[in-house]
């Protein structure tokens, strides 16, 4: 869980930052957490490790990149409509009951958060946390 997520993540985003800094036009890096990064998940203590890592990794490359122009911010989603959640059968309902939204977001969600942090209109955002999660934190 560790190599895939935290070790992949930080594998991916040196192999991106060496063409990013051979242009030298700046640019922006979005790494996918989660909130069990932030929250914690119960029977899941490595998936949150990764994943609160990716944040702490995230934190730590806008400090080293924002003079070179580079913005790192990272999606937390909470719980989303995919083929990961589908197998959670019954568990979905009590899920979708814990997020104020009373559902599931579906990809889109994340989809919006990432052109938007990819975008001009992101130019002053940098080690931040984007986290649509139907205010699944605010249950927490």
């Amino acid at each position: 869980m560790i190599g895939v997520h935290l070790n992949g993540t930080f594998f991916c985003t040196r192999a991106a930052l060496k063409i990013m800094n051979r242009n030298r036009n700046g640019g922006a890096i979005i790494n996918m957490g989660s909130i069990m990064g932030t929250a914690g998940g119960e029977a899941s203590p490595h998936y949150s490790a990764a994943k609160a890592g990716i944040l702490g990794l995230t934190r730590a490359l806008e400090r080293e990149l924002a003079s070179r122009q580079i913005r790192a911010n990272a999606i937390a989603p909470g719980w989303i409509d995919t083929d990961m959640t589908a197998p959670l059968g019954a568990l979905r309902e009590k899920l979708a009951n814990l997020t104020a939204m009373r559902r599931f977001g579906d990809v889109d969600d994340i989809a919006w958060a990432a052109v938007y942090l990819a975008s001009e209109e992101a130019k002053y955002m940098t080690g931040q946390v984007i986290s649509p999660n139907g205010g699944y934190v605010m249950s927490q």
